[in-house]
Parts: C-alpha cells; sequence; structure tokens
C-alpha cells in the first residue's frame, strides 16, 4: 500500500498526468521506495475506483489525449489517516546479509566479490543520496518548488526538514553499510592468510622455511584496498 500513499502524496503537490508523476516519482519519492512504473499507472486506476483520486481527459496534441488525476477529499483523507498510523517495523529479509552467513561454501575470491560489490553500490547510495541532500536544503527541485509555492509560510520549514532528515538517515546507513562490507574484506583476507599458514608445506621444502612461514601468522595490515576511501 506505500506506492498508493506516495502516488496521493505527490498529487497533493498539484494535479498531474501519470506521465508527470511517474517523473516526480522517479526524482523523489524512488529514492526510498522503489516501484516501476508499470505499477504506477495499473495503481492509479485502482485509485480512481476508489474514489482516491478523479481523473479527466485533456487533448496532448492534435489526436491524443491525456488524463490529468486529482486528489479528492476521500483521497487526502486517507494519505492523512496513514501519516498518522504507526507502520509496524518490517522483520529483517536481507539477500546480501544471508548469503554472506554461507561464504564457507565458496572460495575466498568469491567472498571478496561480493564484500566488494556491497561497498561499491552503498558508496554510489551514499553519493545520491548526499547530493539529493544538497538539492532539498537548497529547495531546488521541481517538486519542492511545487510543494513550498502552495505551502504557508509556517509550515514551509517543515516540508524542507522532515524530507532532509529521512536522507541524512540513509546516508548514515550507506556508511554502516560500506564499514560492513570493508571489514568483510578484511576478515577474508585475515582468513585466507590463516589457510595458507596452516597448509602442510610440499614435499622436499627445508624445515627452516616451513617454521618461517608458518611463525609469520597473518598479516599485520591490511591491504590498501580495503582501507575505507580518503574524502
Amino acid at each position: 500500500m506505500s506506492l498508493r500513499h506516495a502516488l496521493l502524496a505527490l498529487l497533493e503537490a498539484e494535479p498531474m498526468s501519470g506521465y508527470s508523476l511517474a517523473k516526480f516519482f522517479d526524482q523523489s519519492v524512488a529514492y526510498v521506495w522503489h516501484a516501476p512504473h508499470s505499477q504506477i499507472y495499473p495503481e492509479l486506476r485502482r485509485m480512481e475506483q476508489a474514489g482516491m483520486i478523479t481523473g479527466r481527459s485533456e487533448a496532448r496534441g492534435t489526436f491524443a489525449t491525456k488524463r490529468i488525476y486529482s486528489l479528492t477529499d476521500d483521497g487526502r483523507a486517507e494519505l492523512a489517516r496513514w501519516v498518522e498510523e504507526l507502520s509496524p517495523l518490517p522483520r529483517e529479509r536481507d539477500a546480501a546479509y544471508l548469503k554472506s552467513s554461507y561464504f564457507e561454501y565458496g572460495d575466498y575470491a568469491s567472498a571478496r566479490k561480493h564484500f566488494e560489490a556491497h561497498r561499491a553500490h552503498h558508496e554510489e547510495q551514499r553519493r545520491r543520496w548526499e547530493a539529493h541532500v544538497k538539492q532539498l536544503e537548497n529547495r531546488d527541485t521541481d517538486l519542492l518548488r511545487i510543494r513550498l509555492a502552495q505551502a504557508p509560510e509556517h509550515l514551509r520549514k517543515q516540508v524542507v526538514a522532515y524530507k532532509v532528515h529521512v536522507y541524512h538517515g540513509l546516508i548514515e546507513r550507506a556508511k554502516q553499510e560500506v564499514r560492513w562490507a570493508l571489514a568483510g574484506l578484511r576478515m577474508v583476507d585475515e582468513l585466507e592468510a590463516e589457510t595458507v599458514a596452516a597448509r602442510p608445506a610440499p614435499a622436499g621444502t627445508p624445515r627452516k622455511a616451513v617454521e618461517r612461514t608458518k611463525s609469520a601468522g597473518p598479516p599485520t595490515r591490511v591491504s590498501r584496498r580495503h582501507e575505507p576511501p580518503r574524502r
């Protein structure tokens, strides 16, 4: 149901066509709630049938038409009810963490590949969210400008502050995921070094060479590629 309420929130700003809704969705809601466009249009039809929105046809070019959707009083009431309602927090369901629990069934190279992909993904998310925070703080998105133009003066600070707070939380979560992935890469290095140290030496290896290898133990420092990026 979160998609429905996100669409209601978008339409609260102003009436929009399905195309405009999808565009604004990608520029705002999609950062915190992913949904393909193929889900948006059927949901709009269901919302119209439920009386939460109304649609009217307008000319688009010479022969085509487009449907403009507006929020109804029932839609505003549902949006207010949803915001007031305390939503239950979801149970853990993380595919990356689940798979990481069983990396012993693969090799060290595979574990490194997964941890590195996890790190890269969350680094990219952090960069996107930090850029979006700057836009919000500068009041520099199309949708935010529409909302602020319609909001009473005493509510404008709230409109920005709540959204910025959401993205600050996502940024901190992304940083933690990056730290977790880097710790995983360091752990794999240590596990592999211990495995190599415990492996029997080939036949004919001088005794002193074997003792030197085993006494060395795991490396005392981590490869530079696993250090957090310098900023």
